[in-house]
């Protein structure tokens, strides 16, 4: 673990981090934490806008990423009689409702958790300043909505980009404003420990370490409004490929 005096610095450098998976959020000898696998839910009020979930493994291997798309539909309810987007579970059943949901589905333990509303993002933002993403300045928040470009956006590649634009000098010596933020206004469970062992992870092998993708499926329109259906199968799959070595 770092001296004490640093640990605000690093949790700050670790949290922005966190902050951009949410784009689309090193086991013990003794056997896999569950908060090794994390969720990031990004909120408006209570609106879910989007949720990523974030696999940390043993140390040295990747960092993986799922973006799930919120506009995915799920079962839910009793027998799973209800099929609901993955919003509307969110409305319905709230963080750990949704929580239990996404564990059946990625067939893994989910335990760890960190919760943003954009009113935070927004004074994360203002914060950290902008930031340089395809050639030009743009803001976290305008990442984050997907509005800094009009081309097709790339997970793998975003992330990456956006990793190493906030872990420039200028960006990090205002890391412990941020932290200050994140550790009043942001709802988590996730322990020094759990950000330590992830910050270590990037810092040692740099962005390319993390390994992002969205969840796919077949999709289509009600009206006006979006849905995908995505098959057991790639739920399972789309996991292992973001934490193949």
């Amino acid at each position: 673990m770092p001296p004490a005096g640093k640990l605000l610095k690093y949790a700050g450098r670790l949290v922005i981090l966190c902050l951009l998976v949410s784009l689309w959020p090193l086991s013990a000898p003794a056997g896999p934490d569950p908060k090794d696998n994390i969720l990031i839910f990004w909120t408006d009020n209570e609106r879910l806008k989007a949720v990523t979930l974030i696999s940390a493994q043993k140390y040295g291997e990747p960092v993986g990423i799922v973006a799930i798309p919120v506009f995915i539909r799920v079962r839910c309810g009793p027998a799973d009689s209800a099929v609901v987007t993955i919003s509307e579970a969110y409305g319905r059943l709230g963080r750990q409702g949704l929580t239990a949901i996404l564990e059946g589905l990625f067939r893994i333990p989910i335990g760890g958790y960190l919760v943003m509303d954009q009113s935070t993002l927004e004074k994360a933002s203002n914060i950290v300043g902008p930031v340089v993403m395809e050639n030009k300045l743009t803001t976290m928040v305008d990442v984050f909505e997907g509005n800094y470009t009009s081309g097709v956006i790339e997970p793998q590649a975003e992330i990456r980009h956006l990793a190493a634009a906030l872990v420039e000098p200028r960006v990090l010596i205002r890391a412990p404003e941020v932290a200050r933020i994140i550790i009043t206004e942001v709802n988590t469970n996730l322990g020094l420990t759990n950000i330590w062992r992830i910050y270590r992870a990037i810092e040692e092998r740099g962005p390319g370490i993390l390994q992002k993708k969205a969840l796919t499926g077949r999709d289509y329109f009600l009206g006006n409004s979006p849905y995908r259906d995505v098959s057991p199968e790639d739920w399972v799959s789309v996991l292992s490929d973001v934490k193949r070595v």
